[in-house]
């Protein structure tokens, strides 16, 4: 365990609060010994009523989401920066549904440092307003969580030697689960994927062997993640192909899809056999959950995979493409974007193959057609020749995530650039999960 400040207990004297017909006491306050950005309120009411912990920076107003129905109440507070006073407030909803709420007197801590060996973070700009949670690849490695300033607020270090592509949300609640394998080289017979609560304090991992860039957390608690899979070519050499594994909440891994099962390696061998014949770098899940949607590098193509069957029903651009590009094209694209008809796409190789940009397509499901709407190209260049995200919000604004590069812009729908950030030389960072709550 790292050398972090000693945990942080604090005891109010509550009786009942102001406001509602709710009495609130019993309120503690303990700040993580492993993540002291993180604190853990706990407190009870007088009726099995949801409650809810309101708390405030000088720069930041926030609110934990609601816990359920009942008289015993933990939550955590997410999202401070380090060294930072914080006034907090328990609330607690009134029994009658008025909306009538008991507020308790509010109190303060102040959170601790993070970890040694973070990169500083330079921003330019206004109108980022999404808390990202990325992964950093260098020195240190591991999820970290950023404000919408580009502040780190939370950051697990990860010491197995590997890398770390991917972090997400748990669907619970309870925390973030993120990848430990290894990509660039050989894949790693060690690699896992890791679980790992808010407060930093619990850790489970799930061993998944020579485990790839991405994986999704479905809505039952199932986790799917690209694997590498080797097999045998007509002449006995290995071809290190690419399969999708699915992780039951109860432990069971399934593979659900090989690339064999869709194509031959005879008849398209891809354009880097060095690093792999497929070299699937980037999954997704459609909003059914009926289908999974990924990026193979090597074949410059994004190909829809039916998740009951495992037939590829489409595919757009590149080797295997049935939906054709009109306008610019694709090479080695990484983390991809498909709502309806609009593509949006981290293209890493450009037109030159020493730039990358970000595309959109509208595509035309009929005719089979996916034309060139929009692009960014950024000025000076950026060879971000591995990684790479791209995010549409509803404003028309793009963020993209240069990973290699350790840069991420927002730029508008003119393709004029709002907000920049930039981390320390060495350091990179993985794919990029946004939300617009902490408590979503």
């Amino acid at each position: 365990m790292l050398p972090f400040l000693l945990p942080a207990l604090v005891a109010l004297s509550c009786n009942g609060g102001k406001g509602g017909d709710v009495a609130i006491s019993d309120v503690q306050l303990t700040l993580s010994d492993v993540i002291p950005t993180v604190a853990t309120v706990t407190w009870t009411t007088s009726e099995a009523v949801p409650s809810a912990v309101r708390y405030q920076t000088a720069s930041r107003d926030l609110e934990t989401a609601w816990s359920s129905a009942d008289t015993s109440h933990s939550v955590v507070l997410l999202g401070v920066k380090p060294d930072t006073e914080v006034s907090y407030q328990v609330v607690a909803q009134a029994t009658d549904g008025s909306g009538d709420e008991t507020i308790t007197d509010a109190d303060t801590y102040t959170t601790g440092n993070l970890p040694s060996g973070l990169p500083a973070t330079l921003v330019d700009g206004e109108g980022q307003d999404r808390w990202m949670l990325t992964t950093l690849i260098g020195a240190t490695t591991g999820p970290i969580l950023m404000n919408p300033d580009g502040d780190i607020t939370w950051a697990y270090v990860d010491k197995r030697g590997l890398d770390t592509y991917r972090a997400r949300a748990l669907r619970d609640g309870s925390g973030v689960i993120y990848n430990a394998a290894s990509v660039s080289g050989d894949p790693a017979d060690n690699s896992e994927l890791v679980k790992v609560s808010w407060d930093g304090k619990t850790e489970e991992s799930i061993a998944l062997p020579l485990l790839a860039h991405d994986f999704v957390e479905l809505s039952d608690g199932t986790l799917t993640a690209i694997v590498v899979e080797f097999r045998d070519d007509a002449k006995g050499q290995p071809i290190r192909g690419d399969s999708l594994v699915e992780i039951a909440p109860d432990g069971t891994q399934t593979t659900v899809w090989s690339a064999w099962d869709c194509f031959d390696p005879e008849t398209t061998p891809g354009d880097e056999p060095k690093i792999g014949w497929t070299f699937v770098n980037a999954l997704d899940v459609t909003d059914d959950e009926s289908a999974y949607i990924i990026s193979v590098r090597n074949f410059s193509s994004i190909v829809h995979i039916d998740r009951a069957t495992g037939a590829c029903d489409w595919a757009i651009g590149g080797d295997v493409g049935t939906i054709s590009l009109d306008g610019a094209t694709y090479h080695h694209e990484h983390q991809f974007e498909l709502v309806g008809d609009r593509l949006l796409v981290f293209d890493n190789a450009g037109l030159a193959f020493n730039k990358s940009r970000a595309l959109e397509f509208n595509v035309d499901w009929e005719a089979g057609v996916a034309t060139e709407v929009w692009r960014y190209e950024p000025d000076p260049t950026i060879n971000g020749f591995v990684l790479g995200d791209v995010a549409r919000f509803d404003d028309g604004d793009t963020l993209i995530t240069w990973s290699v590069a350790g840069e991420i812009d927002r730029v508008d729908a003119n393709g004029v650039p709002k907000w920049t950030l930039n981390t320390e030389l060495g350091f990179a960072f993985g794919f990029m999960s946004l939300k617009t709550d902490l408590y979503e």
